[in-house]
């Protein structure tokens, strides 16, 4: 087991496709930093001048943490786009090429192989949320400086900076779990599908659904939400409520595990019944 995972985690190191991506992600930080460094304070101004009416705001509302705040608010959609291009194709590109019948013509377990899949996915998955929150948070401190932290969702978040960094290292780690989760859908589609392109499209479309779906059911969708896999995805928000809310917290981490458990079970039914000459 402990060869096929090294074998997958070679093969996805030699892909440029993820340098490609760890790349893009950086360019949209970059993107936020610059946005938020020459535009940030005149964005916010409006918020805060109606909040000195009640408050007393000393130092910089536009400081490091509220950047980093940003960052997770803004990418959190865009993220997983880049992460599926990676682990959308583990299965697919090598049923679609022919490689899988040579590997199938080995004594390999065939539930191994594809845990080793999923396994080489979250390495993968790991990889990008640490490089995102080093890309973020540490530059975002070193340029904006540090400070309380203002939210401004559901009325006004005050945080205080010393309660910030576990929020910060929970929302991370939250993103990882979401992340991973869909990173395993992925995967999953990847052992039904045998072209690599229709499978991304696929994982993306269900994205895109979902959020839509998630935007209209206030309105039109009620009693959705649940279903929704972004709607778990946004969940993080809730480690920035001065009052967390830990049972819906709670409820999206069993939500993520179990589904990602369907996936697996799926995944490994399916290619256990699948004949060499497929």
């Amino acid at each position: 087991m402990i060869r096929l995972i090294r074998f997958e985690l070679i093969k996805l190191i030699y892909r440029p496709r993820i340098y490609l991506c760890l790349g893009l992600m950086v360019v949209l930080v970059a993107l936020i930093f610059w946005g938020l460094k020459t535009e940030g304070d005149n964005a916010v101004s409006y918020v805060v001048k109606s909040l000195e009416k009640n408050f007393v705001i000393n130092g910089q509302v536009v400081n490091g943490y509220f950047v980093t705040f940003i960052i997770l608010n803004t990418l959190w959609i865009h993220l997983p786009v880049l992460i599926v291009i990676i682990t959308g194709d583990l299965f697919s590109s090598e049923l679609e090429s022919g490689t899988i019948r040579l590997v199938l013509a080995r004594p390999v377990g065939r539930s191994q192989m594809a845990l080793s899949k999923f396994i080489a996915a979250l390495f993968f998955v790991l990889i990008f949320i640490l490089s995102w929150a080093l890309v973020s948070l540490w530059p975002a401190l070193i340029l904006f400086g540090k400070g309380d932290l203002l939210v401004f969702f559901n009325g006004v978040q005050i945080l205080e900076e010393k309660d910030l960094w576990w929020r910060f290292i929970s929302a991370f780690g939250f993103a990882f779990l979401g992340m991973a989760s869909f990173a395993i859908f992925s995967v999953t589609l990847s052992f039904f599908i045998r072209k690599s392109l229709v499978t991304i499209l696929i994982s993306i479309g269900v994205l895109v659904i979902s959020t839509l779906l998630q935007t209209l059911s206030t309105s039109l969708f009620t009693g959705w939400q649940s279903f929704l896999i972004t709607y778990h995805l946004t969940q993080w928000q809730l480690f920035f409520y001065t009052d967390i809310d830990w049972s819906a917290i709670f409820g999206s981490v069993i939500w993520l595990v179990s589904f990602s458990g369907i996936c697996i079970v799926a995944a490994l039914v399916r290619f256990n019944r699948m004949r060499i000459t497929e």
